[in-house]
C-alpha cells in the first residue's frame, strides 16, 4: 500500500475537491509559519495568485488520471476548471486573512486531504 500512487484513478468528485483542499492546507501552513511573527494585526497577507496558480497546475496535471463519466467532462471540466482558477490567479491580488481561523481551516483541510487520498489509494484495484 505504501508504494501505491495516491493520485491514480481519481473520481470526478475527488478531483474537483483536490484544489480547494490544497488551497486550505497551504493557507494553514502559511498561517502556521506566520504565527511566530504575529504582531497583533488582524490578519496576515496571503498571495492568492501563487496559491491559485499551484491549484490550477495541480488540477491540470491530475486531470489525466480521472475516471470521467461523460464526454463533456473529459474536455469541458478537465480544462475549464483549471483555466477558471488560473483566471482567478490573474485577477486576484494579495488578501488579508485572519490567522486563527486559517490555522483551523488549514488543519481541517490537510486532514481531509490526507483521508481522501489514502482512501483513494486503498480502493485502487491495482494496489493490493
Amino acid at each position: 500500500m505504501l508504494l501505491c500512487p495516491v493520485l491514480r484513478n481519481l473520481t470526478v468528485r475527488l478531483w474537483i475537491a483536490l484544489p480547494p483542499l490544497f488551497l486550505g492546507a497551504a493557507t494553514g501552513v502559511a498561517a502556521l509559519l506566520a504565527w511566530p511573527f504575529d504582531d497583533g494585526a488582524p490578519g496576515f497577507e496571503l498571495s492568492v495568485p501563487v496559491l491559485l496558480g499551484f491549484a490550477a497546475g495541480l488540477a491540470l496535471l491530475t486531470g489525466g488520471r480521472v475516471r470521467w463519466s461523460n464526454g463533456w467532462q473529459r474536455f469541458g471540466l478537465r480544462f475549464g476548471y483549471p483555466v477558471t482558477m488560473f483566471g482567478g490567479a490573474l485577477t486576484i491580488d494579495r488578501i488579508q486573512v485572519p490567522l486563527v481561523p486559517m490555522l483551523a481551516l488549514g488543519g481541517t483541510a490537510l486532514a481531509l486531504l490526507a483521508i481522501f487520498l489514502m482512501r483513494n489509494a486503498t480502493t485502487d484495484p491495482h494496489c493490493g
